[in-house]
């Protein structure tokens, strides 16, 4: 399982991440958030095809 990162700018939100990334993506990979190290699967794109997920416990979006 890849790191991920902290996906920049911060987003403050979840609503305002899922604005941004609108397009689900299920058969995205999973990585390993940089806080808490749980699982985070990628499964949100934004309009340019990046890929980018939301850790729950962080309350933070990460990418690769």
């Amino acid at each position: 399982m890849h790191d991920g990162k902290w996906l920049a700018p911060r987003y403050t939100n979840k609503e305002i991440f899922e604005k941004d990334y609108s397009k689900l993506d299920l058969s995205g990979l999973d990585v390993k958030c940089p806080g808490c190290k749980d699982p985070v699967a990628l499964n949100r794109k934004n309009n340019s095809g990046r890929s980018a997920g939301w850790c729950k416990r962080c309350n933070r979006a990460v990418d690769v």
